[in-house]
């Protein structure tokens, strides 16, 4: 066998095994979303139970995921990032601290993306306890809206530091801004 062909074969070795890795990511990634997406109705709609049941088999998926994931953080960086969005919620409603990213074991990235979308999830929270007639409720959402833009508006960096925050941030100061007029009404 010649020097090309043993350099062949070795190259070969090694993309079977990162794209045996990049399909199991993916495979997990879209399982995580999709796991997260059903906790977070179950929040809204107060299955509670059902929302702590899936928190764990979630945990499962993230842990298999982060054993793989080498070189696809391009791609895990969003089941991440929706993982703070439900870990950060729950929380919330739970009426906990929030997690930080150290908490979460996650980079700080997908942190700020997911907190930037609970505020959104927050509107909705807020939206569905004004319309219950749970004004203490939608109080609390809105505090927990307004704490969370604060924080995330300090931080004001390019795009190639912090991803899409930036984007974000202007997402969660349009959604504040609706709250509060919603607030008043």
């Amino acid at each position: 066998m010649s020097k090309l062909d043993r350099a062949m074969q070795v190259i070969d070795a090694q993309l079977s095994e990162k794209e045996s890795r990049q399909e199991n990511v993916l495979r997990a990634n879209r399982e995580i979303i999709r796991d997260c997406a059903k906790a977070i109705k179950y929040l809204h709609v107060g299955d509670f139970k059902a929302c702590e049941e899936l928190l764990p088999q979630i945990d499962v998926k993230v842990a298999a995921m982060k054993n793989v994931d080498r070189d696809f953080e391009h791609i895990s960086q969003q089941a991440y990032q929706e993982v703070v969005e439900i870990k950060v919620l729950n929380a919330i409603y739970k009426k906990q601290p929030i997690p930080d990213y150290t908490d979460l074991n996650v980079d700080f990235k997908p942190w700020l993306s997911g907190l930037a979308d609970v505020v959104g999830e927050l509107r909705r929270a807020l939206q569905l306890a004004l319309r219950a007639n749970r004004k203490e409720d939608a109080e609390y959402y809105f505090e927990k809206m307004n704490e969370l833009y604060d924080n995330l508006m300090v931080l004001k960096y390019s795009a190639s530091l912090v991803g899409a925050l930036k984007h974000k941030q202007d997402m969660v100061r349009s959604q504040v801004e609706h709250a509060r007029s919603e607030m008043l009404k």
